[in-house]
């Protein structure tokens, strides 16, 4: 076999990234690949009706925008709450449809995508390890078959596990498309280079094209998926040219690649020609929170960045976002039992990149940590310029999975070096002691790996589910206040004393008729501003006033206004604290 300095070879059809024997999963790592997906599962639906049982407005916001959908109005982008991409809202319609209004209607779907983003993460790495180049040995390929699956398992799991993305995922935001979507893309991607048959390469080039572009009908942050992907394709496209004269490899590339790109432009045309006719929209909320924004960085550019990357990249190991929306609030992203791992894995993919990107010819076998590593920095970029809520766990979104899948470079990494270690010395071992080291490596994993479970498990559902700040992150009174108005309001006669922010909660959870706005049952009560409730003058006999918790505060002026006002209901949550009040105007 002909050796070539070509890295672009490893996407070359004549080798095509596979040997003539295909390496398939062992009974084990099947099991252990189920297991991974049942532990994905377990984490991401557990409990998700009672947990968190609530629907910040934020996440009713996405609802309001449903009932927009179930109206006609179809869009690929809403203007309302800053402006956001409607994909993931056409998902929401669809369990509302089946399901009807409430949290955990919004939340199993923010569940689903979790899980299908931890396969993906499977996939990609299965994919992105088990490229092979030429002068490859069929030994080699072998090996480093084998080996890509341990690194698919080990990312996945890790992921899975994860009781930052578990909260992400139980959370009704549409940033959680992104790690979908990016993992995709690069799997379809790498699978369209590898393809021997033209049929299955312009099937997967296709497919790349779909996952590109379906991606940005996300979150904003997913934007930076535009020059990570040009880089990781056009870097080896360079040096193939300039090492080539003829660039032959190339140019059978170039159908391919303009199949993806007609099939991106046609599934990214109605987003790029609604920010055509409405270009404001395009930067939404993002000028706001920006690094560069003046009043953010007081005068201080450079220092606010310093201060926010420090603060970004130090969140995964310690001192994480405390909005339990995010995180579990102020735990570091990752597990200390995994955090190492991820340094060390970062740092290693990061100065082989840096290697690849130096001398793409001699360290060829990199581009795998060159599309790592800059996967990584480069979701980074959203969360390292903003300067508001820092760290912030929704806006580092797009590292995963980026995130477990160095996580497992490091401990393979280091499981690597001590096994080398390990067999200098191991003709000199006894066969008792061969024994007892054995077991007490099996032992060592199985704790690992109990431990990881357990850690996530006491996080999410021991702290979280005693935690009141965790219940009223997301708004969970609002249920309570929305179910009760449903069965008892009146738009003649009943007052919401809520501010207009969370009033969207109640306002989307109340829309009987979603599909005839003139519907009398619709939103059945007059919303108040709290500061505001004491200044009603035209109270009469029989009017009720419903006060949620976020406005407890203002029942006491109330009353000194309003003597007349008697106490009817008060309902509690399981911490005993007060969630809704409801007053009746007496004689």
């Amino acid at each position: 076999m002909k050796f070539t300095a070509s890295p672009f070879y490893l996407f070359s059809r004549k080798n095509r990234g596979w040997s003539q024997k295909q390496i398939y999963m062992t009974s084990k790592q099947k099991w252990a690949f189920i297991g991974i997906l049942l532990i994905a599962i377990f984490f991401r639906f557990y409990q998700i009706k009672a947990m968190p049982g609530g629907l910040f407005p934020d996440e009713a916001a996405n609802g309001i925008d449903v009932i927009a959908m179930q109206r006609g109005n179809i869009q690929p982008f809403y203007e309302g709450n800053n402006g956001r991409e409607s994909l993931f809202f056409f998902m929401l319609w669809g369990s509302v449809e089946v399901f009807g209004k409430g949290p955990w209607q919004h939340h199993i779907v923010s569940a689903f995508v979790g899980l299908i983003s931890v396969l993906a993460c499977f996939l990609v790495t299965r994919e992105l390890f088990s490229i092979f180049y030429d002068g490859t040995s069929d030994q080699d390929k072998e090996r480093i078959e084998k080996q890509s699956i341990y690194f698919a398992l080990l990312s996945s799991f890790f992921m899975a596990a994860s009781a930052w993305h578990t909260v992400l995922s139980r959370t009704a935001f549409r940033a959680n498309l992104i790690p979908l979507f990016a993992a995709f893309t690069f799997y379809f991607l790498i699978l369209a280079f590898k393809a021997r048959a033209r049929n299955k390469q312009y099937l997967y080039s296709a497919l790349t094209g779909i996952a590109f572009a379906l991606g940005f009908y996300s979150y904003i942050a997913y934007r930076i998926m535009i020059p990570l992907v040009a880089i990781a394709i056009v870097w080896p496209i360079l040096v193939d040219i300039f090492s080539s004269p003829r660039f032959n490899r190339t140019k059978k590339f170039i159908t391919p690649a303009v199949i993806c790109s007609a099939v991106f432009a046609i599934f990214i045309a109605p987003l790029a020609y609604y920010f055509y006719m409405h270009p404001r929209s395009f930067v939404g909320r993002s000028g706001q929170v920006s690094i560069f924004n003046p009043d953010l960085n007081h005068g201080d550019l450079f220092g606010t960045f310093v201060k926010v990357f420090l603060k970004s990249v130090g969140a995964y190991f310690w001192n994480g976002d405390l909005n339990w929306r995010h995180n579990i609030s102020g735990k570091p992203f990752l597990s200390i039992i995994i955090s190492p791992f991820f340094g060390v894995g970062l740092i290693m993919a990061t100065t082989l990149a840096a290697r690849y990107a130096i001398k793409p010819l001699k360290y060829k076998t990199d581009w795998k940590y060159f599309v790592l590593a800059g996967w990584f920095w480069a979701m980074m970029l959203p969360t390292v310029t903003t300067a508001e809520s820092i760290p912030h766990g929704l806006r580092s979104i797009g590292t995963i999975p980026s995130v477990f899948i160095l996580s497992a470079v490091g401990l393979m990494a280091i499981f690597n070096f001590v096994s080398k270690v390990y067999n200098l010395y191991w003709e000199q071992i006894k066969g008792r002691e061969r024994k007892l080291i054995t077991n007490a490596r099996n032992i060592l994993a199985i704790v690992f790996v109990v431990s990881l479970i357990s850690q996530a498990y006491i996080h999410c559902f021991v702290v979280a589910a005693n935690d009141t700040k965790y219940f009223y992150a997301f708004r969970s009174d609002l249920t309570t206040v929305s179910e009760y108005l449903k069965e008892h309001g009146n738009k003649t006669n009943t007052y919401l004393i809520l501010d207009k922010f969370s009033a969207m909660t109640v306002d989307y959870m109340t829309t009987a008729d979603s599909r005839n706005p003139e519907n009398p049952k619709n939103n059945p009560y007059k919303q108040l501003n709290p500061e505001d409730s004491w200044k009603l003058t035209n109270l009469k006999f029989g009017d009720q006033l419903v006060f949620a918790q976020s406005s407890l505060f203002d029942i006491e002026k109330f009353k000194q206004c309003h003597p007349e006002a008697q106490l009817i209901r008060e309902d509690r949550n399981k911490f005993n604290q007060i969630v809704m009040t409801v007053y009746v105007i007496g004689k």
